[in-house]
């Protein structure tokens, strides 16, 4: 019986005898004004929230810091948010290594109410240090399937603002 791992579009790879690799990782979900920040990493075709696996003695605090930096340009230390989602999934990351890697990705999303920080959800999508694109969407967007986002994302999103 094959496992199954799924890409950033959601699209099913099917694995036999693969011993995944098991990462875990942090995910920032910055709300203001009805909008979430994502960023376009370099050569990837969907968007994502900002955040990623863990180094060696990162907390979630450390982790965000790090990625939001780095995939955003934007520095600044986030603290507990106002909700969490919490899922573990198989997942096949295309982009790493030279033919993708297979992993058991425990993932955690926090939600931040970002109208304390000073952002201007109104800017043009700018440049970031990894060299990709970060942009402010608006929420609704992102469920109307106008934008879409990282399918493991996009399944933080319909626990995290689920809509009647």
């Amino acid at each position: 019986m094959s496992d199954v791992f799924y890409d950033r579009t959601g699209k099913p790879k099917y694995a036999d005898n693969v011993i995944p690799v098991r990462q875990k990782g942090y995910f920032a979900i910055l709300l203001k004004d009805g909008k979430v920040l994502v960023t376009y990493p370099p050569q990837v075709d969907v968007p994502e929230f900002p955040g990623g696996s863990v180094s060696r003695r990162e907390d979630f605090r450390k982790c965000l810091f790090r990625k939001l930096y780095e995939e955003t340009g934007i520095e600044f230390m986030l603290d507990y948010g106002t909700k969490e989602f919490h899922q573990e999934i198989n997942y096949f990351a295309d982009d790493a290594r030279p033919f993708g890697e297979y992993c058991v990705y425990d993932m955690t999303f926090i939600v931040y109410d970002a109208s304390s920080y000073g952002f201007d959800t109104g800017v043009e999508p700018w440049k970031t240090p990894e060299n990709g694109t970060a942009a402010w969407v608006a929420v609704e967007d992102i469920f109307s399937g106008k934008n879409k986002v990282n399918y493991t994302h996009w399944q933080a999103v319909q626990a995290l603002f689920k809509q009647d």
